[in-house]
């Protein structure tokens, strides 16, 4: 996590705290902001296209203006959101009573975008700004984004899977997304093919789509219609079958069976197994030997 602090902040703003992550072309920077009175500040320069989305304000509200002397005329929603395309620039303002706020700055790389997703790419939808809008399925998604661990490189297929589906939003003229239709048998067996034979290797979800010459969104969704699985949780679970098979088959230490199983450090895996299982490894490989 990085924290600005001192004279490179406004005069009101006691400290920011940020990390960001990338999945997809898509940065998602989850920010907090400690204040002190009014402040305005730059969100989004104009070099970027982006989303700035409210997500918790504790004294006062935030409010997202085009100009910076030009208050926004929408009324105050929460966990509102602000897009805003490049050649423009976003600014947030913080009414006096702020003293705290978080908030997600979401960056769209868009020439990675239009090269990952082809032809469902519609430049359109990101072309003119859209003040104060909310969508609970965005939020929740990057809700989930940012709860991701920093740095673990498990997640790379829940990361895009998630980034894809805020896409595939935000991209829909009519913001309503089609009924997904399962993948063929055939298809199925090929991507799990793939898949197992890949363990424990963290797998994009452009590989797989690629296998069966889909659009990484259409091939999520079809994917899990098919298995009642992410993509993602179908890996975790094969991952998590390993490493009860190393813990029954070996005495080796969790720092290499985490290695092993494709886990960043022992801690992660200790956190997922017991999720999963209700017992910790150590438990778990006591009770069956």
């Amino acid at each position: 996590m990085s924290t600005k602090a001192g004279q490179e902040l406004h005069e009101n703003v006691l400290r920011i705290d940020s990390r960001s992550q990338t999945w997809n072309g898509i940065t998602v920077a989850d920010v907090h902001e400690y204040t002190k009175g009014e402040v305005q500040h730059s969100l989004l320069n104009d070099e970027e296209t982006g989303i700035a989305m409210a997500l918790e304000e504790v004294g006062g509200v935030t409010e997202p203006r085009l100009k910076p002397g030009q208050a926004c005329q929408l009324d105050h929603k929460p966990n509102h959101m602000t897009l805003v395309p490049r050649g423009m620039q976003l600014w947030g303002h913080a009414t006096r009573g702020l003293h705290y706020s978080r908030y997600a700055l979401i960056r769209f790389d868009l020439g990675t975008l239009e090269a990952r997703f082809e032809e469902e790419f519609r430049p359109n939808a990101f072309a003119r700004p859209r003040m104060r809008f909310t969508d609970t399925r965005i939020h929740s998604l990057v809700r989930m984004l940012i709860d991701i661990p920093q740095g673990e490189p498990s997640s790379t297929l829940l990361g895009d899977c998630l980034t894809s589906a805020m896409f595939a939003i935000l991209s829909s003229e009519t913001g309503e997304v089609p009924e997904a239709t399962k993948l063929s048998q055939h298809n199925l067996e090929r991507v799990i093919d793939f898949m197992q034979s890949e363990l424990p290797r963290q797998i994009e979800l452009r590989e797989l789509a690629a296998l069966v010459g889909m659009s990484q969104w259409h091939f999520a969704r079809a994917f899990k219609a098919a298995t009642n699985k992410s993509p993602y949780q179908w890996q975790l679970e094969k991952r998590t079958d390993l490493v009860r098979q190393l813990l029954l088959q070996s005495d080796a230490p969790l720092d290499v069976i985490a290695t092993l199983a494709g886990f960043c450090d022992p801690m992660h895996l200790i956190r997922v197994f017991k999720k999963r299982t209700g017992e910790t490894p150590g438990a778990w490989r006591r009770a069956r030997r």
